[in-house]
């Protein structure tokens, strides 16, 4: 279909969905970019999940954030969204009348919600039903291929193009600013190296055992070792750590926001952590990481930030021990070392 072969009018508000985990959020960052410069006159909103809504503003080029958890969908910690919330945001949608809406999220009841809202213009890739609620529907995507590439597609139709070849996904740091120099203080001077032990699913996660001597190898290195987590996951650590260490965990510095991990993940020199959102936080930021998938999709959601990143993949977390993690980390060190 020609870029806006049906678009009638100026567009002056253009709508990013990306209603699922922060992982999906920060690959929605790769159209953001695209999207205010192909619009630089028009406001670009992003409509994502309450507990994401920390890192939506991070998203470059956006304006505005409007949060609803999906009554059909769980957020982790929070359960299912109620009906009576999303319904809310959804007439906060249809109020600001946008021009284009581009769904990073596939399901059918997000395209009928863009729908609903009286949205003229919605740009998907093909998921079972969802074409009936959509102007542009792109080929489905395929494993084949990554997240990135599938999502960029939705690109053409706007008469858009990514940022980078390949894609790439990027935050920017800069409303953080008053939140970093705050933690700083709380961190001290040396240099971090975040280390994020947990996965969504227990199953997917290396021993912690290896974990703790990971952080005794980067401590070596010259790194202080953050720990990244949820306030049970970093008691876990603790209890198992080494008596004496001079180790950070998140939970004595930061606030418990999204802002905060966010926040002190940027100021990271190096992050290595299972595939999830953290991840692809810190490479976002262009912190050098490092990703254990274990399984996971390693071809679709590898490590596709701005900075060097790394991966290791084997089908089973009992299958890893520290002398396979640690060789990535100083190729990702050295390559970060040389500007790469």
């Amino acid at each position: 279909m020609p870029a806006f072969a049906h678009a009638a009018r100026p567009v002056r508000r253009v709508l990013l969905v990306s209603l699922d985990n922060l992982g999906d959020l920060v690959f929605a960052s790769a159209l953001s970019e695209p999207l205010s410069r192909r619009f630089p006159d028009a406001e670009l909103t992003v409509w994502c999940k309450h507990y994401t809504a920390d890192v939506a503003p991070l998203l470059p080029g956006v304006h505005r954030v409007i949060a609803a958890d999906p009554f059909w969908d769980v957020a982790p910690g929070r359960g299912k969204g109620a009906l009576g919330d999303f319904a809310r945001a959804l007439r906060d949608v249809r109020a600001h009348r946008f021009d284009v809406a581009v769904l990073a999220s596939p399901q059918w009841r997000v395209a009928a919600a863009a729908w609903a809202a009286g949205i003229p213009r919605r740009v998907g890739l093909e998921r079972a039903h969802n074409h009936r609620f959509l102007t542009d529907v792109l080929p489905p995507a395929s494993r084949d291929r990554s997240v990135l590439g599938d999502l960029v597609r939705m690109l053409a139709p706007l008469g858009a193009a990514p940022t980078d070849d390949p894609p790439r996904y990027r935050l920017d740091a800069r409303p953080l600013a008053e939140r970093v120099g705050r933690l700083r203080g709380a961190l001290g001077s040396a240099p971090l190296a975040a280390l994020h032990a947990f996965a969504s699913k227990r199953a997917r996660c290396i021993p912690l055992d290896q974990w703790l001597r990971l952080a005794a190898a980067v401590e070596e290195r010259g790194f202080a070792p953050l720990w990244v987590g949820t306030a049970q996951e970093l008691a876990e650590v603790r209890a198992s750590a080494p008596a004496g260490n001079a180790w950070r965990y998140l939970t004595d510095v930061g606030d418990g926001t999204l802002a905060d991990a966010a926040a002190a993940i940027s100021t990271c020199r190096l992050f290595v952590g299972h595939d999830s959102g953290p991840l692809h936080v810190a490479g976002g930021f262009g912190v050098p990481v490092v990703g254990i998938f274990a399984p996971g999709t390693p071809n679709r959601t590898y490590p596709q930030g701005t900075g060097p990143g790394r991966m290791l993949y084997r089908p089973s977390p009992d299958d890893i021990t520290l002398g396979d993690v640690l060789p990535l980390v100083d190729d990702v060190l050295g390559e970060a070392a040389r500007g790469g």
